[in-house]
């Protein structure tokens, strides 16, 4: 594109009222995580923001109360805010069929109540052929009788491992 180019696609936007987009400090007051909104005031100009979008639907972030949030105002109209970054945040919704974490390297995460059902039914075959043995005679001639062990694996409880943080 030319430069006589650029500056009549300028000059059309500017005769038609087209603004441009604008990026501004905010601090969040309030979230309405039900509706993936919050209110917030401009740190510069307590000027009000309210209906701030926080997400396009695939991720949503919830920032904490008081946090400073960086938000995008489209086309000079602050009816269409959105939010594009926040200093602290209380939860980042994703949702997607797959989500890679530093490149897939590291395996999936584990579904830990499917694995503490297959821990303990092994827990539980163990126990059921443990035993005790105890002989008498001689290396060649031995007999002996087995009984079950008193103390016995222990079964494994999610909880102990679980991360809570990490939801599916």
């Amino acid at each position: 594109m030319s430069e006589l180019d650029k500056f009549a696609d300028i000059f059309q936007r500017r005769l038609h009222g087209v603004k441009q987009a604008q990026l501004r400090f905010a601090v969040c007051k309030s979230v309405n995580w039900s509706e993936k909104t919050m209110t917030a005031v401009g740190v510069s100009d307590d000027a009000p923001y309210k209906g701030v979008q926080l997400g396009f639907g695939y991720v949503d972030i919830k920032p904490k109360k008081d946090t400073v949030c960086l938000i995008g105002i489209l086309e000079g109209r602050e009816a269409l805010t959105f939010l594009i970054n926040a200093e602290d945040v209380e939860l980042v919704e994703v949702k997607s069929g797959t989500i890679e974490i530093n490149g897939g390297k590291n395996g999936g995460l584990v579904k830990i109540k499917e694995l503490t059902d297959k821990l303990n039914s092994l827990v539980n075959i163990f126990n059921s052929h443990t035993h005790t043995v105890t002989t008498t005679g001689t290396a060649a001639a031995q007999s002996g009788t087995a009984s079950p062990t008193a103390s016995r694996a222990q079964a494994f409880n999610k909880s102990d491992y679980e991360n809570i943080d990490i939801k599916q």
